[in-house]
């Protein structure tokens, strides 16, 4: 590649907003991606006129960067309101919560009793918090990376509250348990949701990140060994889908892969960033796609399900109520997320024997669903996850990073992992080398 060209390395949210901001300004680019195709979690399948997600499940108008960036697409006609009524599971009993109507609804809902609603307001200081827990304001949010989830709440909230609320949210949500995930990442939840809306791309996640990749170069199965910086340029070393190794030269790099494979292939990165990255957790992730020959009739998006509901199902998505044209017309469509450690410890095992133990699950919280089952697909893939202590680290990680000259990092570890710090974290990747002198 010549003087001024940039390779990107990965093409998941971050990678392609990386290259998509860098085409933008008349940068040639080209995206290596190790798997069969690109998106990372943004990915879409279709099936027997059935529109499936593969990986992440929402975008929230808090993702304002990620809806920025599909306008500059021109896809503001393709995204479209998406159903919010956020259910939990009780004792059998599904309670619904309206998340246009939150406080409303709350008062209101059965899910908890009187007590538990008075406790409630201990968390209006976690409400005001949260405004540091946004991708811009994530390091400030640090003085609270102390401990767990589960600490925090044991020692401020009722058993109740724990139950239903924080533990259920970051295991709905995040699909991971309080006992691993930091208070931070309860405040980000908080940010997210809090006063958002939901709404869809029409067609799919996967619309979006093609649409990102319609102006750069992408190779696909292209497996990266090496990336190394010199003088003038960054060498990149990697084996194409033919087993063939290649070996490429650019004035720059974004390296915009998980933070594991960073340490892999990134021999000359600083001791101390190298050391923040090995506690960033690279967790396994099993989801399944469930179609369905009838709708269930349930007014829920999504259902929640506690520790006491099911040990390792987290959450069911109502694909049909997300958005239009996600099944057929009186079809039903659903994702249903398995929590991380379980499925760590199933990752190997025989699709059909993890199918049948979800599909159990799924019978477990909706009965009789599994009987007007059409099909299941499973799908395995990877979610970070940041350890205690990732946060308080965060702002001298992310200045290290701003004096980066020919390769840039991008990537969930910037903040916590979500589509919007994704792409926030990809087109500041871009924006440091737009403003360096590399690319001239």
């Amino acid at each position: 590649m010549s003087k001024g060209d940039v390779i990107v390395v990965g093409g998941g949210p971050s990678g392609l907003a990386a290259a998509h901001r860098l085409s933008q300004f008349g940068v040639p680019v080209r995206v290596l991606e190790a798997a069969d195709q690109i998106g990372g979690k943004m990915r879409t399948s279709r099936r027997d006129g059935f529109v499936m997600d593969e990986g992440a499940f929402f975008v929230p108008t808090t993702h304002r960067t990620l809806l920025a960036t599909a306008a500059e697409l021109g896809m503001t006609d393709e995204i479209v309101p998406g159903g919010f009524t956020m259910s939990t599971l009780r004792d059998g009993v599904i309670h619904h919560l309206d998340g246009q109507h939150l406080v409303r609804s709350v008062a209101r809902t059965r899910l908890l009793s009187t007590r538990a609603k008075a406790g409630l307001v201990k968390l209006v200081p976690e409400l005001i918090r949260a405004r540091r827990a946004t991708y811009r304001r994530m390091a400030s949010a640090g003085r609270y990376d102390t401990e767990t989830l589960s600490e925090w709440s044991r020692a401020r909230l009722s058993g109740e509250l724990q139950e239903y609320l924080t533990e259920t949210t970051m295991r709905g949500i995040f699909a991971t348990s309080g006992d691993t995930a930091s208070r931070v990442d309860f405040l980000a939840i908080l940010a997210l949701f809090a006063g958002a809306k939901l709404v869809a791309f029409k067609d799919g996640m996967g619309c979006y990140a093609q649409r990102l990749a319609s102006d750069v170069k992408t190779e696909l199965g292209a497996n990266v060994c090496c990336v190394e910086a010199a003088a003038n340029e960054v060498t990149v070393t990697w084996i194409d889908r033919s087993g063939t190794q290649r070996v490429d030269r650019a004035a720059a790099c974004v390296l915009a892969v998980p933070a594991q494979t960073t340490l892999r292939i990134l021999p000359g990165l600083d001791g101390w960033r190298r050391d923040f990255l090995r506690r960033v957790r690279n967790g396994r992730l099993l989801v399944l796609n469930v179609g369905l020959s009838r709708r269930p009739s349930l007014e829920s998006t999504y259902i929640q399900v506690p520790r006491a509901g099911h040990p390792f199902l987290t959450g069911i998505l109502l694909d049909h109520q997300k958005a239009p044209g996600r099944a057929p017309e009186g079809k039903g469509l659903l994702t249903l997320a398995v929590l991380d450690s379980w499925s760590a410890s199933h990752w190997d095992d025989h699709d059909d024997d993890i199918r049948a133990v979800v599909v159990d699950a799924l019978d477990h919280v909706l009965p009789g669903a599994a009987r007007h089952i059409e099909f299941t697909e499973l799908r395995r893939w990877r979610q970070e996850f940041n350890t205690v202590g990732v946060y308080q680290d965060l702002g001298r990680f992310r200045n290290l990073c701003e004096n980066d000259q020919h390769i840039q990092l991008a990537g969930d570890f910037h903040s916590m992992p979500n589509l919007e710090s994704a792409t926030i974290s990809g087109r500041r990747a871009a924006d440091r080398l737009l403003a360096g002198s590399v690319l001239s």
